[in-house]
């Protein structure tokens, strides 16, 4: 059972009582805030191609203001019922004294997406999972995560977009099927309803009572506030300081990687052309991806060094070895593995 702090209740403007009950929730919940692309980034031409055909150039570049306070304020007054047809607050959400109609099509409008007959997505995840590896993994595997490290070049950019903007995740080094399959849709010019996937997800933060969700797309629900009420914002609203533009790693741009698959120079920006903030950013992201390897590297070389420990200590007589005390079978190993220890001798 989760202890959740008492907060001030005297900060927020509630809808109706029960909004206000779950106020200590959603208080202390982090915004998720959305990163705009960096230079190298928007140089990557194909990439940029799958981006704006998917419509959600919106959600990378030119971001809006973001409001934590009003953001929480919206996700607090949204009715367990605003996706019912028959609820008298159907997809509308009262904050502040003022009703935001918020919606899929709302949300489509925003982002430029054209509704007119989008397909619902039908793929299993044996068939994306070869897609997004090139055929390296041909069934989805029973942990139910495909390593970073398996992905296509391209779906590894991706991913990479994917994580901090649109299925924000701390598990960047694995790939679970649900952000697989938007990495999918994105990557193979699939047609998917995002405005659906984006007001079901904020549906389901505002239901929760877990505090360890971070909230997601809060720069665009913010946006598609103040689009139908810019005079919303209140004087104690503070603007949220958004982090430096999404940088990738140098190795995506080496000659031998990337060019003849997402259409780069091949070059890697100089240090000269970008801004210290990118530069100091960069290195900060490689760190984030080194400390969830860290662990399993160091498995890795302690599993190596008892091997080479053990073949130092290996006598150069197998026949010593096994007079030592290891048997024929072990020597050997199964029948249909090898020969028996006659046969070797």
């Amino acid at each position: 059972m989760q202890t959740v702090a008492s907060v001030p209740i005297d900060k927020g403007f509630f809808h109706l009582p029960q909004n206000a009950l779950r106020w200590k929730f959603i208080y202390h919940r982090t915004l998720a805030l959305e990163r705009e692309l960096g230079k190298e980034v928007l140089e990557l031409e194909v990439v940029m191609e799958y981006i704006k055909e998917a419509c959600l150039i919106k959600t990378l570049c030119n971001l809006g203001e973001c409001y934590e306070q009003l953001i929480k304020e919206f996700l607090v007054n949204i009715l367990d019922d605003c996706d019912s047809p028959i609820s008298s607050e159907h997809q509308k959400v009262f904050v502040r004294g003022e009703w935001v109609n918020f919606s899929p099509t709302v949300i489509n409008k925003f982002l430029g997406v054209e509704e007119i007959n989008i397909p619902k997505l039908e793929v299993t995840d044996d068939q994306m999972c070869n897609e997004i590896t090139a055929n390296q993994v041909k069934v989805w595997p029973k942990k139910k995560m495909i390593s970073f490290g398996k992905l296509f070049v391209k779906y590894a950019i991706l991913n990479r977009i994917v994580v901090i903007n649109w299925v924000p995740t701390t598990h960047s080094s694995d790939v679970a099927s649900g952000l697989g399959k938007f990495i999918y849709v994105v990557g193979s010019k699939s047609k998917m309803d995002f405005g659906t996937y984006i007001f079901e997800q904020t549906l389901k933060h505002a239901k929760t009572d877990a505090i360890r969700f971070s909230i997601a797309f809060p720069i665009l629900l913010c946006s598609i506030i103040l689009d139908q009420h810019p005079n919303i914002k209140s004087a104690s609203d503070v603007l949220e300081k958004r982090e430096p533009p999404l940088t990738l790693h140098s190795k995506l741009f080496s000659a031998n990687h990337v060019p003849d698959i997402v259409g780069t120079s091949g070059s890697v920006p100089a240090a000269g052309t970008m801004t210290k903030e990118a530069i100091i950013t960069a290195p900060k992201d490689t760190c984030v991806l080194l400390d969830e390897k860290k662990d399993q590297f160091e498995l890795m070389i302690h599993s190596l060094e008892k091997e080479k420990d053990a073949v130092e200590d290996e006598p150069d007589d197998v026949e010593n070895e096994d007079a030592e005390g290891t048997s024929n079978e072990d020597a050997s190993g199964k029948e249909d593995s090898g020969s028996s220890s006659k046969e070797a001798e």
